[in-house]
């Protein structure tokens, strides 16, 4: 079942990022750790801004098994490249598990863009199809179509690890 979420989900939908987390790269190779207090504030912030329709609202719902948490839609309004007068909406989490009904992903991203819609001035959604969770981003960019997204750029990724950056470096 997809619900909005509770603040009585905080601990649950914690330890369901958790448990995603190891599907990231970042678990994978050991370069990030999830941040439990700041997931717990995050989480709990997005909450107390659900449904809001203006700068900085959130939409977070959840998919419930239940009580199990197997799936999470966070996402968020913020200025046009954060200067324009007007807003898009974006994702910080789209993520079911294996035990997620197939539809279930979708339908999140569903009632996210409804939410968004609903938004005066809301303009846009941004959302990205990464190798974050899943090596095969394409998936999730043929669904985003069905939906009538468009493709609207590429993402490129530099990872820093031991050695920093000549360009951001004080040398």
């Amino acid at each position: 079942m997809i619900r909005d979420m509770k603040f009585a989900d905080i601990h649950a939908v914690t330890r369901f990022l958790e448990a995603c987390h190891a599907r990231t790269h970042y678990g994978k190779d050991g370069t990030a750790n999830l941040d439990i207090g700041e997931t717990k504030r995050l989480l709990g912030a997005g909450l107390g801004r659900h449904g809001h329709k203006g700068i900085g609202a959130c939409w977070v719902q959840v998919v419930d098994n239940d009580g199990h948490i197997d799936g999470l839609m966070y996402a968020t309004l913020a200025r046009v490249y954060s200067i324009y007068d007007k807003l898009y909406a974006t994702d910080l989490f789209w993520i079911t598990s294996s035990h997620a009904h197939p539809g279930d992903g979708l339908e999140l991203m569903k009632n996210m863009l409804d939410w968004a819609r609903a938004c005066p001035l809301v303009i846009e959604v941004h959302i990205g199809a990464t190798s974050v969770v899943i090596e095969r981003p394409e998936v999730t960019s043929r669904l985003l179509k069905k939906l009538g997204l468009k493709s609207y750029g590429i993402i490129h990724r530099l990872e820093f690890g031991e050695e920093k950056c000549l360009a951001s470096s004080a040398a």
